[in-house]
């Protein structure tokens, strides 16, 4: 019998809901101390509370009325906060391991668009520079004029018909001439494509692309935001891409550096700073506020691996993907 898996989702944008109401309601508690008069009286100095009830039993009685029930607020406030803070923690970081996914996700898109410009751009440059070559060509033998007026005609077929022109037998008697330029391909847009965006039920994705002069990607900007949450990250590049082959063989990679700055749904800012070696071997550094974490990977398609701090020497630490 095949066994299936059951769905599981978290509605993160339900349990900020959630989180802020239980705000609403700690606040509501810490204003549950009362006001006017009644806060006037519990506040007051025992000397003036029995001056206005009259008797010292009367003005007690109502201070330990007033500092129990100030107490039982104050713990149910704290409760509340706490349990909200839960709810939020639980939420951001939900939102903010969907929002990685759905920005990588809407950044592969808009890179594969982006090489798709760059192939059809180098193929049409180079039918642009193999036209002018070939336009040059004819002008040095003379057969401008003839593939003017003929501008689908064959120069194999032309200069093996009877009677062909004259200019023939300086193409015929040629070692090594240009081949024609063949039809024109489809020509890509002026700009590359930077930008994508994409509207959501719950909010939006928007990826930003920054290029060189050779429109190789040296930034990138994803910015996921849902139920009012938001989820930036920016990944920087240090110059051009350097694609190296791992020695015998395998996939290339790229060897730059690069640091990635992420601010969470909470306002926290993580940056990570990666250095690469040329055999695939790297470093990183990740800084959240006065912590700082260090990981170590061993090759192109090996793990991150944390590296221990001297309390945890011995440890090889977790890893945190390939």
């Amino acid at each position: 019998m095949e066994e299936k898996t059951p769905d599981f989702a978290i509605d993160y944008g339900l349990l900020n809901k959630v989180q802020s109401k239980l705000r609403d309601m700690a606040n509501q508690a810490d204003s549950g101390s009362g006001s006017g008069s009644y806060r006037d009286m519990g506040e007051a100095l025992a000397s003036e509370r029995r001056r206005v009830l009259g008797t010292y039993d009367m003005s007690a009685e109502f201070n330990y009325f007033y500092t129990t029930s100030k107490n039982r607020q104050g713990q149910a406030k704290d409760g509340l906060n706490k349990l909200a803070d839960l709810f939020k923690g639980v939420s951001n970081a939900w939102f903010e391991a969907d929002s990685q996914l759905a920005a990588g996700a809407g950044l592969m898109t808009r890179s594969l668009g982006l090489e798709e410009w760059k192939d059809r751009k180098k193929n049409y440059d180079k039918w642009l520079s193999d036209r002018a070559t070939w336009e040059a060509y004819l002008k040095k033998i003379g057969a401008s004029e003839y593939f003017r007026d003929h501008p689908d005609a064959n120069i194999h077929t032309v200069c093996s018909a009877d009677g062909a022109p004259g200019w023939c037998k300086a193409w015929r008697d040629d070692k090594d001439p240009p081949r024609p330029p063949g039809p024109q391909p489809p020509k890509p847009s002026d700009t590359p494509p930077l930008h994508y965006r994409q509207e959501t039920s719950s909010g939006s994705i928007d990826v930003k692309l920054e290029v060189d002069k050779d429109n190789n990607i040296i930034k990138e900007t994803s910015t996921v935001t849902a139920h009012g949450q938001t989820y930036t990250s920016t990944t920087e590049y240090k110059g051009a891409p350097e694609m190296v082959t791992p020695p015998g063989g395998g996939k290339p990679f790229d060897a730059r550096d690069y640091t990635i700055t992420t601010k969470g749904a909470d306002g926290t800012t993580s940056v990570s700073s990666v250095v690469i070696n040329t055999d695939g071997s790297g470093t990183m550094k990740v800084t959240e506020g006065d912590k700082v974490t260090e990981y170590t990977r061993a090759g192109a398609t090996a793990p991150w691996v944390t590296v221990p701090k001297d309390e945890d020497e011995g440890s090889s630490g977790p890893t945190i993907g390939s």
